[in-house]
């Protein structure tokens, strides 16, 4: 294993210079803050072993517009349907999946490939994902409307679930036949944040939960402070919860409150007290960015990886 994860991390800072600070470049578009992209995805490519199809969809309220890929194996499906992983910031996962990871998955289990992107020319739209990412806040059980974080307005994590659930997997479904007994989320960053707070939030809908350099620091960690200690550890029994951070992260960022002091490492050791199939990694040679693909390998290994 040491020398399997060398490997890794050695391929994820060689390529990073590739994937994301040469072709990431802050934009504007409809005055949204966009980050350019101009690297071909995956889905760009004529490959032997999956086709990818592509639909779009706005939210309720006409705000954030997004393009989903669907990536569908070349193969007929199990009786039971392929296992699908559910990937946030699609536009930017697409762009550090190879084909590599698409023959060690197939060699494990043919999986759908789900990348939940944004309708835009490049890898981010940081206005759109501040507010889709970020959970709800409550303050004497009255939600808190319009909170603003670095200048961007979050809050709309249970909205965003809720569009997941009622218009993505629906059409999801109609595309590829998927196994709903063997789901998985992988979120980095803010998405980090949004992959644990539907663990928090509806456990029930994932089997599996992969967390990269989660934004625990959010509003002075508030899903931590909050969210995390209402949650009935109970239903987390049977999941498989990846949580993994970068540089040598420890504590919240920005979290003023003693009580927010907490690190993915944390939550970590307080679910494994309580039986939870929960493991903690520390890329301490990688940088937040970085975390992005080196959290995303592993959890399409886990999303193939058939149940033991």
């Amino acid at each position: 294993m040491p020398v399997l994860r060398h490997l890794l991390l050695g391929i994820a800072a060689v390529s990073f210079s590739y994937a994301l600070p040469t072709a990431a470049q802050p934009a504007q578009q409809n005055g949204r803050q966009i980050e350019r992209v101009q690297a071909p995805s995956i889905a760009d490519q004529e490959l032997a072993t999956y086709r990818f199809e592509s639909f779009t969809l706005s939210s309720e309220d006409g705000k954030r517009h997004y393009k989903i890929e669907v990536g569908i194996p070349k193969r007929p499906a199990p009786a039971t349907g392929f296992p699908v992983i559910y990937m946030l910031d699609g536009n930017a996962a697409l762009t550090n999946i190879d084909t590599t990871d698409l023959t060690a998955m197939d060699a494990l289990s043919p999986t759908v490939l789900v990348a939940i992107g944004y309708d835009i020319n490049g890898s981010h739209d940081t206005t759109a994902r501040a507010y889709d990412y970020t959970p709800p806040v409550f303050k004497d059980g009255v939600e808190q409307k319009e909170i603003e974080v670095r200048g961007r307005i979050g809050g709309g994590a249970a909205e965003f679930l809720e569009l997941i659930e009622t218009r993505i997997k629906p059409e999801v479904d109609l595309r590829a036949p998927t196994d709903h007994s063997r789901q998985t989320l992988w979120g980095h960053s803010y998405g980090g944040l949004f992959t644990l707070y539907t663990l928090f939030t509806r456990p029930e809908l994932y089997q599996r939960y992969v967390a990269g350099d989660a934004s625990l620091w959010w509003h002075d960690g508030f899903l931590v402070t909050d969210t995390f200690t209402h949650f009935d550890r109970s239903k987390a029994l049977g999941k498989k919860i990846r949580l993994m951070e970068g540089g040598n992260r420890s504590k919240s960022r920005s979290a003023s409150d003693s009580r927010a002091q907490w690190s993915a490492k944390d939550i970590v050791r307080d679910l494994q007290m309580d039986g939870v199939d929960i493991s903690y990694e520390n890329f301490s040679e990688l940088h937040h960015g970085q975390m992005l693909r080196a959290s995303l390998k592993p959890a399409l290994r886990l999303a193939a990886t058939p149940p033991q």
